[in-house]
């Protein structure tokens, strides 16, 4: 054996030894870094889950304080008037604003109405079940702030939310507590399976927690576990007031990172082997000849590109052998990083866009719109200027939907956004922050600015119908106004403006109303847009 052929067996043996080892340790280091990726994923997803249920008890907890600090309902726990009962609380009222029931408690914690339109009604059981719940660690009647959760009432799961019976101004004596109730149903579920854009169900709170080493993540109740390797199941307990796990709510998710991780592992391999395959070669040709001149040549076109990181400069190598063609190899190779570096830069612009724009509307998402908000609220705060909040929603929607179909009402929702953009300044920002709800920001604006381009986008709006495939319909918008100053809350300011626009709603739509808050918000306003501002009814 030659000379020529040990060092080319050595080199081999040697060359292949070590891409195992840099092999093995890189696959190990790849499946634990996304192991560790994909349980952080879990947990994120497993907060989102829970955020949800938060949400779902937020909501019904608005609902809830609308009707316990009004008036009508103030005075019916002390007249006891029927005529309370006929127009407030009827079944049509209760499907407009998705709940199940309503129970009226007085301050001794006894029921004085209830009513229920859920499966099964709730039976005295229930209703004693419900009272003991306020009366528990509490004072009866001195509850002075909303609680929320869930019981189990006969087998179904319902979310409650109790608010203290209050006059419309939100002080004085309680005259007992109001109770709304909405059960965890399938179609609840369906919603929320919809808004976070995931398959979710419910499965019993009996399931037994799997051992450690099968869990993707965990914190002792909530955990997530792989389903195959392609999916991922997780599980979050949905508890009772005393903390206790009733239902499970599941969702599936895909375990992308995992299959990508056996992607990138069969990816390093084959790098490996390519190297390996041009290293062996390059040697051959060395020990044939003496090229010393041009690799050190080579290798300081390569450490020019490693310090300068410019992957447009490419390698010469001169010749036309094996190393010429080591060469364009690596100069494939820096294009092709080149290349996958401009569309790993282009992915993530893409990424950041629709993390913050709405799918269909192409405006700021709900998120997006409330970081511009809290971002203009600080711009107020360093400048002491006004800010300009609209909160705009489509009249008769769910009509346009029923009727037409839900592709038009995407059209519909399209049209809305192209127009309330048309009238903006370019400075102003407007976002999709519920279904047909549309929050406009306008720096620099004061009530009559703002009342003004709400106005002008009521205006625009409804100027002309909007084809509907070979028809046409009408649309138009109710607008709530409200004015943000640097000592404004943007939870409270979006409440203002939402207040608002429910008062259009219920003085006939297709309006703009205003709506300025406490006097406390640091600016003053004439009589008659503090008398725009007086609280409204519940929406009903």
């Amino acid at each position: 054996m030659t000379i020529r052929k040990k060092i080319l067996l050595f080199s081999a043996l040697a060359l292949g030894a070590f891409l195992a080892a840099v092999y093995l340790s890189a696959r190990f280091a790849l499946l634990r870094s996304f192991s560790r990726l994909e349980s952080e994923i879990a947990r994120q997803s497993i907060y989102r889950l829970e955020k949800a249920l938060d949400n779902e008890e937020t909501a019904l907890d608005v609902l809830a304080r609308d009707y316990s600090e009004w008036d009508r309902t103030y005075d019916f726990m002390e007249s006891r008037r029927p005529d309370y009962i006929r127009q407030e609380l009827t079944s049509d009222a209760f499907q407009v604003i998705h709940v199940d029931g309503i129970v009226l408690l007085n301050n001794r914690g006894e029921v004085v109405f209830s009513k229920y339109l859920g499966h099964g009604g709730l039976d005295r059981d229930d209703l004693e079940t419900i009272a003991a719940v306020e009366r528990r660690g509490r004072e009866p009647g001195k509850l002075r702030s909303g609680i929320e959760g869930v019981l189990e009432l006969a087998g179904r799961l319902v979310f409650l939310a109790y608010e203290p019976i209050l006059p419309s101004s939100g002080s004085g004596e309680a005259r007992g507590t109001l109770v709304m109730l909405r059960e965890m149903s399938d179609p609840v579920v369906s919603s929320m399976s919809r808004s976070l854009g995931i398959p979710l169900w419910l499965e019993p709170a009996s399931r037994t927690l799997p051992v450690r080493e099968e869990l993707t993540w965990t914190d002792g109740v909530d955990f997530a576990r792989p389903e195959s390797d392609s999916t991922m199941l997780e599980y979050v307990a949905v508890r009772d007031f005393d903390g206790n796990a009733r239902r499970l709510l599941a969702s599936r998710l895909p375990r992308s990172l995992y299959l990508q991780g056996q992607a990138e592992t069969r990816h390093l391999w084959g790098l490996l082997m390519l190297a390996g395959a041009v290293y062996c070669g390059a040697l051959l040709l060395f020990v044939e000849e003496t090229l010393v001149g041009r690799i050190t040549r080579l290798s300081g076109e390569i450490k020019k590109i490693t310090v300068s990181g410019d992957l447009s400069l490419r390698l010469d190598a001169g010749g036309r052998d094996e190393l010429s063609e080591l060469g364009g190899t690596l100069n494939n190779m820096l294009g092709a990083i080149q290349k996958a570096k401009a569309e790993l830069l282009g992915a993530q612009e893409s990424l950041r866009f629709h993390a913050e724009h709405d799918a269909l509307t192409g405006v700021f998402n709900r998120r997006a719109i409330r970081d511009v908000l809290r971002k203009e609220l600080a711009r107020c705060r360093r400048e002491r200027s006004t800010l300009g909040i609209i909160l705009a929603d489509v009249d008769h929607f769910k009509k346009i939907n029923d009727q037409y179909g839900h592709a038009a009402g995407d059209a519909v929702l399209v049209t809305t956004v192209g127009r309330i953009a048309a009238t903006l300044r370019s400075y102003d920002a407007v976002g999709r922050y519920g279904g047909e709800e549309f929050l406009i920001i306008a720096p620099g604006c004061d009530v009559e600015l703002a009342s003004r381009l709400a106005e002008r986008i009521r205006t625009a709006v409804g100027g002309e119908p909007v084809d509907v495939g070979n028809e046409s319909t009408a649309i138009t918008l109710s607008l709530g106004v409200t004015l943000g100053t640097w000592e404004s809350d943007p939870e409270f300011l979006v409440e203002l403006a939402d207040t608002a626009m429910y008062h259009a709603k219920h003085q006939g739509r297709n309006r703009v109303e205003v709506n300025l808050g406490s006097a406390s918000q640091g600016f003053s306003a004439g009589p008659d847009l503090l008398q725009a501002s007086e609280r409204v009814a519940p929406r009903s």
